[in-house]
């Protein structure tokens, strides 16, 4: 396995949780990727696939469930290939991975914009929109229903056991919107103030199901059954490919510190602690999709799948 230390470094980054939400934590390893693959000492351009493919592996393993970081290496291992294919050389690929990497963050951005205007349309003057987790899209609709005058108030959940609510809520206090917290069990209390729940998305699977922040699911399913609407912002480059096959997105476990510190354990000598850091919530708790190619129901999510071209369905980052 070789070894890189921009890429040791990203990985210790992201396990700390520096980085919040998939976008941020996709940004940082793909630049990571690029100046590893700048790096490469590489004889030849199938061990500089072979050593690209093991660092994307690494990336993904790190976050399985950001489909956005798996999608984006994705990219960039199809495009050595190619070039390994046509017979580049390794200083060409390590500028086709150059390039691969900046077109990848650039569609990034351009898609968070696109969801923004897109997103702002189903906002109405006057909202109350609640918001779950921190989400650069959500973030991204919301600037952009200010931006077309539209007079806002935003609900934020805590989002334990991490609270990436309070990060969220510092965001929208920076664009002056009145904002009020509340800890993540009281949203069947507020409900009946709450015009639009908005969240994000680690994942989308090809049923329509969306993978997020633990709770999502179930506040979903409080404003389902009190017949508010969810929406849910997500780059189609969220979508999972691999979930066209039966393939399930992958549920990662945290530090059971976060719910019990170190400290106290010894009081709970024998106790098992379960802390997923995602959930699923289902398609029927979702009314609208909001991507940057337009807003879709959940059962759209298949056709996207199949429309977006740039996604290979053939293995993930092996070298093959």
């Amino acid at each position: 396995m070789p070894s890189s230390k921009v890429i040791n470094e990203v990985l210790d980054r992201i396990k700390s949780k520096e980085f919040r939400g998939p976008t941020r934590v996709t940004q940082a390893a793909l630049r990571a990727l690029s100046d590893a693959s700048r790096a490469s000492r590489s004889g030849s351009s199938r061990q500089f696939l072979e050593e690209q493919a093991a660092y994307g592996d690494l990336l993904i393993k790190t976050r399985p469930t950001a489909i956005l970081l798996a999608n984006g290496v994705r990219q960039v291992m199809d495009a050595i290939r190619k070039g390994v294919d046509q017979g580049l050389k390794v200083s060409d690929l390590q500028e086709t991975v150059s390039d691969t990497v900046d077109l990848f963050l650039m569609q990034m951005e351009r898609s968070a914009a696109q969801i923004g205007d897109i997103g702002a349309r189903r906002i109405r003057d006057g909202d109350t929109i609640l918001c779950y987790g921190y989400s650069t899209s959500v973030l991204s609709i919301v600037q952009r229903a200010l931006e077309q005058g539209k007079d806002l108030k935003v609900i934020v959940c805590e989002s334990r056991p991490e609270f990436e609510g309070r990060l969220m809520a510092k965001e929208f206090l920076k664009l002056k919107v009145p904002t009020t917290m509340i800890i993540d069990s009281a949203v069947s209390h507020f409900i009946k103030d709450i015009d639009r729940v908005l969240t994000g998305a680690d994942a989308v699977s090809a049923n329509g199901a969306v993978i997020n922040k633990i709770g999502t699911s179930m506040i979903a399913a409080v404003a389902h059954y009190s017949r508010v609407n969810v929406f849910v912002a997500a780059s189609i480059h969220k979508f999972s490919p691999e979930t066209i096959f039966g393939e399930l997105v992958e549920i990662e476990e945290q530090d059971p510190s976060l719910i019990i510190p170190s400290e106290m354990m010894s009081q709970f000598w024998g106790m098992e602690i379960r802390n997923p850091a995602f959930d699923v919530t289902p398609p029927e708790h979702i009314d609208l999709i909001v991507t940057e190619r337009g807003v879709i129901p959940p059962q759209g999510a298949i056709m996207i799948l199949r429309q977006h071209e740039e996604i290979s369905l053939g293995g993930l980052t092996g070298a093959q």
